[in-house]
């Protein structure tokens, strides 16, 4: 039996044809059918062959770890395959960048993977490899990041679109339904920043009375913090401001304490604070009062649940196209249920 592998996959120099799809997927065209150099067709079930009777290796192509959340998700990727002693883990980190992650899924093809999860850099960049994973008989299971393709076995992850939704409109409802707000953005591109971008758009048309300043961020504390830098200089008068992860929002208090807005005005909501996701130093300023709403988009549910999909489909069992993860409703009432007070800020623990 092979040693346990949880390794990052280093590529060799890349073959021509995927510098092609490289372009492809950069330039976000539609996916395009890929030859492959050798059809392996492989049957996952191996007719006659029980789960146990064989080991097996997934491949997980992740967008970039530049956030808590995505580390926490490779975490949770990790120990769930721990549990099973004959299935073996690739790991890639793309850095954010879709040209790296298209050469990655390449790597992890051409090393022999039998199954493959990814977290998409962008909506497109999947696209090109899913279709020679459909010819070559690898079952893909996507994560978090919607792809533009359905050539993919199953899609884990919350409703971005209903999580943006609802939390845009608490704050508009906290602030009175009127007043100037600032929305702090996702990873332009990234699949989650398109569908909850979509949600803000929605709220907004509903809110005439709503003047909205938006820019993106790239759901990291750093980012966060220089995003609200750029906008409390240009905006002093803000009524609230809504980040798109809690990591953002810990690196927005900061700029705006910095810029003299203090902890007791945020508590009395000038500004008024809300955002997306369970990251732990997000709920802990809930807890102190700083922030009043959040929206659970739990990383190691989606790691788990990834991994069990593929487990599922090893064994020949059939899986749902969808399977969407509740959403949890975060304020100062319930905090005490999510927060770990005793663990770090970038402590997930859903």
């Amino acid at each position: 039996m092979r040693g346990r592998r949880s390794v990052r996959a280093a590529g060799g120099p890349p073959p021509n044809r995927r510098e092609f799809v490289a372009q492809v997927a950069v330039g976000g065209l539609s996916a395009l059918g890929c030859g492959c150099s050798q059809q392996r067709l492989v049957d996952t079930r191996e007719a006659g062959l029980a789960f146990e009777d064989r080991e097996w290796t997934v491949g997980f192509s992740n967008a970039s770890e530049t956030n808590t959340w995505r580390t926490a998700l490779r975490e949770a990727i990790e120990e769930e395959v721990a549990k099973y002693p004959n299935v073996h883990l690739l790991i890639t980190d793309a850095n954010d960048s879709p040209a790296k992650q298209v050469s990655d899924m390449e790597d992890l093809l051409t090393k022999g993977v039998d199954g493959m999860i990814i977290g998409a850099a962008n909506l497109y960049v999947a696209n090109p490899i899913l279709d020679e994973c459909a010819k070559e008989g690898i079952p893909v299971v996507i994560v978090d990041r919607k792809v533009a393709s359905e050539q993919y076995a199953t899609f884990v992850s919350t409703d971005h679109t209903f999580g943006a939704l609802r939390g845009l409109s608490r704050l508009v409802s906290l602030i009175g339904g009127r007043g100037k707000i600032a929305i702090i953005e996702g990873l332009p591109g990234a699949g989650p920043a398109v569908e909850r971008n979509a949600g803000y758009d929605t709220v907004l048309g509903r809110h005439p009375q709503i003047e909205a300043v938006r820019q993106a961020g790239d759901w990291s504390r750093a980012s966060g913090q220089r995003v609200m830098e750029n906008i409390i200089t240009a905006h002093p008068d803000l009524d609230g401001i809504h980040f798109d992860s809690g990591e953002m929002a810990v690196g927005g208090i900061q700029a705006l304490r910095a810029a003299g807005i203090t902890d007791e005005m945020m508590r009395d909501n000038r500004p008024c604070l809300t955002w997306l996701d369970g990251y732990n130093g997000g709920l802990k300023m809930i807890k102190a009062g700083l922030g009043k709403y959040t929206i659970i988009h739990p990383p190691r549910l989606h790691g788990a649940l990834s991994v069990k999909s593929m487990i599922q489909i090893f064994r020949g069992e059939s899986v749902p196209k969808r399977q969407p993860i509740e959403l949890d409703e975060v304020t100062q009432e319930n905090v005490d249920q999510f927060v770990a007070m005793d663990k770090p800020d970038d402590f997930w623990t859903r």
